[in-house]
Protein backbone atom coordinates (compact mmCIF):
# COMPACT_ATOMS: atom_id res chain seq x y z
CA UNK A 1 0.00 0.00 0.00
CA UNK A 2 1.84 3.38 -1.04
CA UNK A 3 1.55 6.34 0.85
CA UNK A 4 0.01 8.39 -2.12
CA UNK A 5 -3.09 5.62 -1.67
CA UNK A 6 -3.40 6.29 1.90
CA UNK A 7 -3.47 10.14 0.73
CA UNK A 8 -6.85 9.60 -1.31
CA UNK A 9 -9.38 10.35 1.01
CA UNK A 10 -11.86 8.15 -0.34
CA UNK A 11 -9.75 5.27 0.63
CA UNK A 12 -9.30 6.35 4.49
CA UNK A 13 -12.46 4.00 5.38
CA UNK A 14 -10.43 1.15 3.48
CA UNK A 15 -7.05 1.31 5.81
CA UNK A 16 -8.88 1.43 8.46
CA UNK A 17 -11.06 -1.26 7.48
CA UNK A 18 -8.16 -3.62 8.11
CA UNK A 19 -5.84 -1.56 10.14
CA UNK A 20 -8.13 -1.17 13.05
CA UNK A 21 -9.02 -4.93 13.21
CA UNK A 22 -5.70 -5.91 13.21
CA UNK A 23 -5.03 -3.92 16.23
CA UNK A 24 -8.12 -5.30 17.97
CA UNK A 25 -6.86 -8.56 17.48
CA UNK A 26 -3.07 -7.24 19.02
CA UNK A 27 -4.65 -6.08 21.40
CA UNK A 28 -6.40 -8.52 22.84
CA UNK A 29 -3.81 -11.17 22.21
CA UNK A 30 -1.60 -8.54 24.74
CA UNK A 31 -4.29 -8.95 27.18
CA UNK A 32 -4.59 -12.78 26.59
CA UNK A 33 -8.52 -11.98 26.07
CA UNK A 34 -8.29 -14.65 23.01
CA UNK A 35 -10.69 -17.37 24.51
CA UNK A 36 -13.03 -17.64 20.87
CA UNK A 37 -9.38 -17.79 19.04
CA UNK A 38 -8.19 -20.58 21.29
CA UNK A 39 -11.61 -22.48 20.83
CA UNK A 40 -11.16 -22.08 16.78
CA UNK A 41 -7.60 -23.67 17.37
CA UNK A 42 -9.16 -26.83 19.81
CA UNK A 43 -11.09 -27.65 16.56
CA UNK A 44 -8.36 -28.31 14.44
CA UNK A 45 -6.31 -29.91 17.22
CA UNK A 46 -9.38 -32.09 18.33
CA UNK A 47 -10.41 -33.10 14.73
CA UNK A 48 -6.62 -34.54 14.78
CA UNK A 49 -6.94 -35.83 17.79
CA UNK A 50 -10.10 -37.39 17.28
CA UNK A 51 -11.44 -36.57 20.30
CA UNK A 52 -15.24 -34.77 21.04
CA UNK A 53 -15.24 -31.11 19.08
CA UNK A 54 -18.31 -30.12 20.89
CA UNK A 55 -16.96 -30.91 24.89
CA UNK A 56 -15.84 -28.92 27.30
CA UNK A 57 -12.38 -28.14 28.10
CA UNK A 58 -11.30 -26.01 31.00
CA UNK A 59 -7.86 -26.45 30.51
CA UNK A 60 -7.97 -24.98 26.76
CA UNK A 61 -10.57 -22.47 26.90
CA UNK A 62 -13.80 -21.43 28.61
CA UNK A 63 -17.06 -22.56 26.73
CA UNK A 64 -17.02 -25.22 24.15
CA UNK A 65 -16.99 -24.94 20.06
CA UNK A 66 -20.29 -24.68 17.72
CA UNK A 67 -18.43 -24.68 14.57
CA UNK A 68 -18.76 -27.09 11.90
CA UNK A 69 -16.03 -29.85 11.53
CA UNK A 70 -14.33 -28.52 8.14
CA UNK A 71 -13.57 -25.22 10.44
CA UNK A 72 -10.89 -27.03 11.84
CA UNK A 73 -9.73 -27.05 8.01
CA UNK A 74 -9.95 -23.06 7.60
CA UNK A 75 -8.35 -22.15 10.84
CA UNK A 76 -5.11 -24.89 10.59
CA UNK A 77 -3.01 -22.64 8.90
CA UNK A 78 -3.44 -20.18 11.93
CA UNK A 79 -2.18 -23.21 14.42
CA UNK A 80 1.01 -22.81 13.06
CA UNK A 81 1.71 -19.27 13.66
CA UNK A 82 2.39 -17.58 17.16
CA UNK A 83 -0.49 -16.24 18.39
CA UNK A 84 0.53 -12.63 17.99
CA UNK A 85 0.58 -12.94 14.34
CA UNK A 86 -1.91 -15.25 14.16
CA UNK A 87 -4.64 -13.82 15.81
CA UNK A 88 -4.18 -10.10 14.00
CA UNK A 89 -3.75 -12.36 10.71
CA UNK A 90 -7.27 -14.14 11.54
CA UNK A 91 -8.98 -10.96 12.47
CA UNK A 92 -8.01 -9.17 9.21
CA UNK A 93 -8.98 -12.20 7.14
CA UNK A 94 -12.16 -11.81 8.60
CA UNK A 95 -12.14 -8.35 7.67
CA UNK A 96 -10.90 -9.05 3.99
CA UNK A 97 -13.55 -11.58 2.93
CA UNK A 98 -16.59 -9.11 4.04
CA UNK A 99 -14.42 -5.99 2.45
CA UNK A 100 -14.27 -8.52 -0.94
CA UNK A 101 -17.82 -9.23 -0.81
CA UNK A 102 -19.08 -5.14 -0.15
CA UNK A 103 -16.88 -4.60 -3.51
CA UNK A 104 -18.05 -6.77 -5.42
CA UNK A 105 -21.40 -5.42 -5.48
CA UNK A 106 -23.02 -3.33 -8.07
CA UNK A 107 -21.87 -0.37 -6.91
CA UNK A 108 -20.25 2.41 -8.41
CA UNK A 109 -16.38 2.38 -6.70
CA UNK A 110 -16.61 6.25 -5.98
CA UNK A 111 -19.71 5.03 -3.28
CA UNK A 112 -18.17 2.08 -1.86
CA UNK A 113 -16.27 3.75 1.00
CA UNK A 114 -20.24 4.31 2.34
CA UNK A 115 -20.75 0.80 2.94
CA UNK A 116 -17.58 0.80 4.80
CA UNK A 117 -18.75 3.84 6.83
CA UNK A 118 -21.72 1.72 7.91
CA UNK A 119 -20.65 -1.44 8.54
CA UNK A 120 -16.88 -0.31 10.39
CA UNK A 121 -17.84 -0.20 13.82
CA UNK A 122 -19.79 -3.65 13.89
CA UNK A 123 -16.98 -5.19 12.34
CA UNK A 124 -14.71 -3.75 15.13
CA UNK A 125 -17.04 -5.01 17.50
CA UNK A 126 -16.17 -8.97 15.80
CA UNK A 127 -13.41 -8.11 15.76
CA UNK A 128 -12.64 -7.34 19.07
CA UNK A 129 -14.11 -11.04 20.01
CA UNK A 130 -11.91 -12.36 17.35
CA UNK A 131 -15.20 -13.83 15.87
CA UNK A 132 -16.12 -14.97 12.60
CA UNK A 133 -18.93 -13.38 11.50
CA UNK A 134 -17.51 -10.97 9.29
CA UNK A 135 -16.91 -13.86 6.93
CA UNK A 136 -20.07 -15.58 7.03
CA UNK A 137 -21.54 -11.84 5.88
CA UNK A 138 -19.02 -12.12 3.17
CA UNK A 139 -20.02 -15.67 2.11
CA UNK A 140 -23.88 -15.09 2.03
CA UNK A 141 -23.30 -11.57 0.27
CA UNK A 142 -20.84 -13.80 -2.22
CA UNK A 143 -23.18 -16.66 -2.65
CA UNK A 144 -25.83 -14.10 -4.08
CA UNK A 145 -22.96 -12.25 -6.18
CA UNK A 146 -22.14 -15.15 -8.04
CA UNK A 147 -25.72 -16.16 -8.39
CA UNK A 148 -25.92 -12.95 -10.26
CA UNK A 149 -22.68 -13.71 -12.00
CA UNK A 150 -24.11 -16.64 -13.52
CA UNK A 151 -20.73 -18.65 -12.03
CA UNK A 152 -23.27 -20.78 -10.06
CA UNK A 153 -20.81 -23.12 -9.03
CA UNK A 154 -18.80 -20.23 -6.90
CA UNK A 155 -22.05 -19.49 -5.58
CA UNK A 156 -22.76 -22.88 -3.98
CA UNK A 157 -19.71 -23.39 -2.85
CA UNK A 158 -20.19 -20.41 -0.61
CA UNK A 159 -23.24 -21.20 0.78
CA UNK A 160 -22.23 -24.53 1.61
CA UNK A 161 -19.34 -23.47 3.09
CA UNK A 162 -21.11 -21.32 5.16
CA UNK A 163 -23.30 -23.63 6.41
CA UNK A 164 -20.54 -26.12 7.17
CA UNK A 165 -19.24 -23.65 9.37
CA UNK A 166 -22.22 -21.98 10.82
CA UNK A 167 -25.56 -22.85 9.72
CA UNK A 168 -26.40 -19.20 9.25
CA UNK A 169 -24.41 -19.66 5.71
CA UNK A 170 -27.82 -22.16 4.93
CA UNK A 171 -30.22 -19.32 4.36
CA UNK A 172 -28.01 -18.21 0.91
CA UNK A 173 -30.05 -20.94 -0.68
CA UNK A 174 -32.60 -18.01 -0.97
CA UNK A 175 -30.62 -16.74 -3.89
CA UNK A 176 -31.61 -20.19 -5.93
CA UNK A 177 -34.03 -18.68 -7.25
CA UNK A 178 -32.52 -15.66 -8.91
CA UNK A 179 -30.28 -18.57 -11.00
CA UNK A 180 -30.75 -18.85 -14.64
CA UNK A 181 -28.92 -22.19 -14.11
CA UNK A 182 -31.01 -23.69 -11.14
CA UNK A 183 -30.32 -27.26 -12.32
CA UNK A 184 -26.54 -26.88 -12.03
CA UNK A 185 -26.81 -25.06 -9.00
CA UNK A 186 -28.40 -28.01 -7.10
CA UNK A 187 -25.78 -30.23 -8.94
CA UNK A 188 -23.25 -28.02 -7.85
CA UNK A 189 -24.87 -27.63 -4.00
CA UNK A 190 -24.59 -31.51 -3.83
CA UNK A 191 -20.88 -31.57 -5.16
CA UNK A 192 -19.54 -29.07 -2.74
CA UNK A 193 -21.85 -30.97 -0.36
CA UNK A 194 -19.66 -34.03 -0.37
CA UNK A 195 -16.44 -33.03 -0.95
CA UNK A 196 -16.40 -30.65 2.37
CA UNK A 197 -17.58 -33.19 4.31
CA UNK A 198 -14.75 -35.82 3.03
CA UNK A 199 -12.22 -33.28 3.12
CA UNK A 200 -11.47 -33.44 7.21
CA UNK A 201 -11.39 -37.21 6.61
CA UNK A 202 -8.16 -36.48 5.17
CA UNK A 203 -7.09 -35.29 8.68
CA UNK A 204 -9.19 -37.59 10.67
CA UNK A 205 -11.24 -40.73 9.92
CA UNK A 206 -14.82 -41.01 8.40
CA UNK A 207 -16.25 -42.75 11.27
CA UNK A 208 -15.31 -39.81 13.97
CA UNK A 209 -16.00 -36.89 10.84
CA UNK A 210 -19.46 -39.14 10.77
CA UNK A 211 -19.95 -39.10 14.66
CA UNK A 212 -18.61 -35.18 14.86
CA UNK A 213 -21.78 -34.33 12.91
CA UNK A 214 -24.18 -35.70 15.18
CA UNK A 215 -21.99 -34.01 18.01
CA UNK A 216 -22.18 -30.91 15.96
CA UNK A 217 -26.09 -31.48 16.44
CA UNK A 218 -26.58 -32.01 19.55
CA UNK A 219 -24.24 -29.12 21.15
CA UNK A 220 -26.43 -26.68 18.64
CA UNK A 221 -29.96 -28.30 19.45
CA UNK A 222 -28.80 -27.61 23.22
CA UNK A 223 -27.23 -24.48 23.43
CA UNK A 224 -30.37 -23.15 21.45
CA UNK A 225 -32.51 -24.24 24.21
CA UNK A 226 -30.30 -22.32 26.73
CA UNK A 227 -30.22 -19.15 24.68
CA UNK A 228 -34.03 -18.99 24.88
CA UNK A 229 -34.15 -20.15 28.72
CA UNK A 230 -31.68 -17.56 29.60
CA UNK A 231 -34.42 -15.14 29.95
CA UNK A 232 -34.95 -17.30 33.48
CA UNK A 233 -31.49 -15.44 34.65
CA UNK A 234 -31.81 -12.09 33.24
CA UNK A 235 -28.63 -9.91 33.37
CA UNK A 236 -26.66 -13.28 32.90
CA UNK A 237 -27.19 -14.08 28.80
CA UNK A 238 -25.38 -11.95 26.28
CA UNK A 239 -27.18 -14.22 23.55
CA UNK A 240 -30.56 -14.47 22.08
CA UNK A 241 -30.20 -10.36 20.76
CA UNK A 242 -33.15 -11.11 18.40
CA UNK A 243 -36.56 -10.14 17.81
CA UNK A 244 -37.95 -12.78 19.95
CA UNK A 245 -35.47 -12.39 22.78
CA UNK A 246 -36.70 -8.37 22.60
CA UNK A 247 -40.32 -9.63 23.09
CA UNK A 248 -39.49 -12.83 25.77
CA UNK A 249 -37.55 -10.27 28.16
CA UNK A 250 -39.57 -6.44 27.44
CA UNK A 251 -42.69 -7.83 26.98
CA UNK A 252 -42.52 -10.42 29.84
CA UNK A 253 -43.04 -13.61 27.83
CA UNK A 254 -40.18 -15.52 29.01
CA UNK A 255 -41.66 -19.20 27.66
CA UNK A 256 -42.92 -17.76 24.17
CA UNK A 257 -41.47 -20.03 21.27
CA UNK A 258 -39.62 -19.45 18.16
CA UNK A 259 -41.87 -20.43 16.54
CA UNK A 260 -44.24 -18.01 17.44
CA UNK A 261 -41.70 -15.47 15.42
CA UNK A 262 -40.28 -17.65 12.65
CA UNK A 263 -43.36 -18.82 11.26
CA UNK A 264 -45.04 -15.50 9.98
CA UNK A 265 -41.60 -14.54 9.15
CA UNK A 266 -40.20 -16.90 7.11
CA UNK A 267 -43.48 -15.65 5.39
CA UNK A 268 -43.12 -12.67 5.24
CA UNK A 269 -39.10 -13.37 3.54
CA UNK A 270 -40.68 -15.68 0.97
CA UNK A 271 -43.63 -13.15 0.11
CA UNK A 272 -41.75 -11.17 -2.28
CA UNK A 273 -40.12 -14.05 -4.21
CA UNK A 274 -44.00 -14.35 -5.77
CA UNK A 275 -42.82 -11.33 -7.91
CA UNK A 276 -41.21 -13.34 -10.42
CA UNK A 277 -40.87 -10.35 -12.82
CA UNK A 278 -39.04 -8.66 -10.33
CA UNK A 279 -36.37 -11.13 -10.67
CA UNK A 280 -34.19 -9.53 -12.97
CA UNK A 281 -34.59 -6.00 -10.94
CA UNK A 282 -31.00 -5.18 -9.67
CA UNK A 283 -32.89 -2.92 -6.77
CA UNK A 284 -35.41 -5.67 -6.17
CA UNK A 285 -32.15 -8.30 -5.72
CA UNK A 286 -30.35 -6.11 -3.55
CA UNK A 287 -33.50 -5.43 -1.32
CA UNK A 288 -33.68 -9.09 -1.04
CA UNK A 289 -30.24 -10.13 0.24
CA UNK A 290 -30.18 -6.99 2.95
CA UNK A 291 -33.37 -8.68 4.08
CA UNK A 292 -31.82 -12.25 4.06
CA UNK A 293 -28.36 -10.73 5.81
CA UNK A 294 -31.06 -9.03 8.67
CA UNK A 295 -33.59 -12.01 8.71
CA UNK A 296 -30.88 -14.52 9.87
CA UNK A 297 -29.52 -12.23 12.71
CA UNK A 298 -33.10 -10.78 13.91
CA UNK A 299 -34.90 -14.34 14.33
CA UNK A 300 -31.70 -16.39 15.94
CA UNK A 301 -31.32 -17.14 19.33
CA UNK A 302 -28.11 -17.04 18.57
CA UNK A 303 -27.57 -13.77 17.92
CA UNK A 304 -25.48 -11.69 20.10
CA UNK A 305 -23.54 -8.19 19.42
CA UNK A 306 -20.82 -9.46 17.58
CA UNK A 307 -23.10 -11.38 15.07
CA UNK A 308 -24.70 -7.78 14.10
CA UNK A 309 -21.83 -7.16 11.61
CA UNK A 310 -24.01 -9.74 9.15
CA UNK A 311 -27.20 -7.89 9.73
CA UNK A 312 -25.62 -4.23 9.98
CA UNK A 313 -24.40 -5.06 6.28
CA UNK A 314 -27.52 -5.89 5.09
CA UNK A 315 -28.49 -2.13 6.34
CA UNK A 316 -25.85 -0.97 4.34
CA UNK A 317 -27.35 -2.67 1.40
CA UNK A 318 -30.78 -1.66 2.02
CA UNK A 319 -29.21 2.21 2.07
CA UNK A 320 -27.75 2.49 -1.05
CA UNK A 321 -30.32 0.43 -2.58
CA UNK A 322 -32.78 3.81 -1.62
CA UNK A 323 -33.71 5.83 -4.72
CA UNK A 324 -31.63 9.71 -4.65
CA UNK A 325 -31.73 12.06 -3.41
CA UNK A 326 -32.51 9.81 0.15
CA UNK A 327 -35.14 10.60 1.98
CA UNK A 328 -35.23 12.17 5.27
CA UNK A 329 -36.99 9.00 7.02
CA UNK A 330 -34.52 6.48 4.95
CA UNK A 331 -31.89 8.81 6.88
CA UNK A 332 -33.59 8.73 10.07
CA UNK A 333 -33.50 5.09 10.35
CA UNK A 334 -30.02 4.02 8.94
CA UNK A 335 -29.02 6.58 12.39
CA UNK A 336 -31.49 4.76 14.91
CA UNK A 337 -29.24 1.49 13.51
CA UNK A 338 -25.73 3.46 14.15
CA UNK A 339 -27.26 4.64 17.52
CA UNK A 340 -29.39 1.95 18.74
CA UNK A 341 -27.32 -1.37 16.86
CA UNK A 342 -23.76 -0.29 16.36
CA UNK A 343 -22.76 2.65 18.55
CA UNK A 344 -24.25 0.89 21.62
CA UNK A 345 -21.72 -1.61 22.01
CA UNK A 346 -19.25 1.04 22.22
CA UNK A 347 -17.56 3.16 25.17
CA UNK A 348 -19.88 6.17 23.73
CA UNK A 349 -22.37 4.29 26.58
CA UNK A 350 -21.66 3.51 30.03
CA UNK A 351 -21.20 -0.22 30.50
CA UNK A 352 -24.38 -0.54 32.33
CA UNK A 353 -26.04 1.20 29.37
CA UNK A 354 -24.73 -1.08 26.53
CA UNK A 355 -25.50 -4.22 29.13
CA UNK A 356 -29.02 -3.46 28.98
CA UNK A 357 -28.97 -2.77 25.08
CA UNK A 358 -27.74 -6.44 25.10
CA UNK A 359 -29.72 -8.32 27.77
CA UNK A 360 -33.17 -6.85 27.14
CA UNK A 361 -32.52 -7.41 22.76
CA UNK A 362 -32.75 -3.81 22.25
CA UNK A 363 -29.59 -3.95 20.05
CA UNK A 364 -31.67 -6.04 17.89
CA UNK A 365 -34.92 -3.17 17.36
CA UNK A 366 -33.23 -0.84 14.40
CA UNK A 367 -32.33 -3.44 12.42
CA UNK A 368 -35.78 -4.93 12.84
CA UNK A 369 -37.20 -1.95 12.00
CA UNK A 370 -35.05 -1.95 8.54
CA UNK A 371 -36.27 -5.76 7.41
CA UNK A 372 -39.85 -4.38 7.86
CA UNK A 373 -39.08 -2.02 6.12
CA UNK A 374 -37.03 -4.17 2.87
CA UNK A 375 -40.16 -6.65 2.82
CA UNK A 376 -42.55 -3.18 2.83
CA UNK A 377 -40.18 -2.04 0.02
CA UNK A 378 -40.29 -5.58 -1.72
CA UNK A 379 -44.05 -6.01 -2.28
CA UNK A 380 -44.89 -2.43 -2.48
CA UNK A 381 -42.64 0.31 -3.72
CA UNK A 382 -43.22 0.65 -7.21
CA UNK A 383 -40.06 2.79 -7.75
CA UNK A 384 -37.62 -0.17 -6.68
CA UNK A 385 -37.77 -0.24 -10.61
CA UNK A 386 -35.54 2.75 -11.23
CA UNK A 387 -31.85 2.52 -10.55
CA UNK A 388 -30.32 4.64 -7.90
CA UNK A 389 -27.31 6.86 -8.59
CA UNK A 390 -24.93 4.73 -6.85
CA UNK A 391 -25.43 2.18 -8.37
CA UNK A 392 -23.83 0.20 -11.71
CA UNK A 393 -26.48 -0.07 -14.96
CA UNK A 394 -26.47 -3.61 -16.02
Amino acid sequence: MTFSFIKEKRNIPIVLWFLLPALAGYSKWVRGAVNNYDIYKGVFYHLVKQVNLYSQYPQEYFDSNHYGVVFGLIIMPFTWLPDGIGVPLWVALQAFVLYKALQALPIKPAYQWILYLICIVDLMTASHSVQVNPSIAGMLILSWYFVKKEQDHWAALFVILGTFIKLYGIVGLAFWVFSRHKSAYIASLVAWSAVLFVLPMAFSSPSFVVQSYFDWYDSLVHKNLENQNAISGLGQSMQDVSLMGFVRRVGGFPMLSNLFFLVPAVILQGLPLLLFKQYNNTIFQLRYLAAVLIFVVIFSSSSESPTFVIAVSGVAIWFVSQSFPIKRWAWAVLGFVMLGTSLSATDLFPPDVRRMFIIYSIKAVPCCVVWFVCIFQLLFDTTSQKMTLWLNQD
